[in-house]
């Protein structure tokens, strides 16, 4: 633990119910986690291996545009908040990886954990942009409807962050 921050490698098999649990656990009562994100659905905001910080919250204080952790049936997930339903009890946020062709099942307040307000990626560290810019969002629908695109890109993002062990392996999976 450094600085008050447990960061904890969950890759995509170790996804396990009793690790997403336990770190969900340590957000709670810590208030703040850092993940290795591991999937594409956020491309291109989001590469495999990155390093997020979590900052806890109530769903009620998730604003659309912001990328937001939950947990549903044991595993992780990181995507953008599309829409609120504060009326709702239950079905609370939509949400939609930057990548992915459509929204996801809605978020209940159960399921909800944290915002990501910080990542890092090749030494820099930066804030999370609220809305996709033009080319992002070009980039986005390319990585969503061309797997051969989207299998080149993981490459070369490979080939230029080699050494990085931590990325390494997520990349190899996540390209194939």
């Amino acid at each position: 633990m450094a600085g008050g921050i447990i960061s904890f490698e969950i890759d995509a098999q170790a996804r396990d119910k009793g690790q997403c649990s336990l770190a969900a656990e340590v957000l709670r009562s810590s208030g703040t986690l850092r993940l290795r994100a591991a999937g594409v659905s956020m491309l291109p905001t989001l590469w495999p291996g990155d390093l997020l910080t979590v900052q806890s919250n109530r769903p009620e204080q998730a604003e659309p545009g912001e990328i937001v952790l939950y947990m549903r049936r044991g595993r992780f997930f990181i995507h953008r908040v599309v829409s609120k339903n504060p009326a709702e009890d239950e079905a609370f946020l939509i949400t939609r990886g930057d990548s992915m062709p459509k929204d996801d099942p809605p978020v209940r307040k159960g399921e909800f954990l944290g915002k990501i307000t910080e990542i890092r990626r090749a030494g820099s560290i930066f804030t999370p942009a609220p809305r996709l810019s033009l080319l992002s969002r070009v980039l986005a629908y390319m990585f969503c409807h061309w797997s051969l695109f989207r299998r080149a890109g993981l490459r070369l993002w490979l080939s230029r962050h080699r050494g990085d062990s931590r990325s390494e392996g997520t990349l190899i999976k996540a390209a194939s």
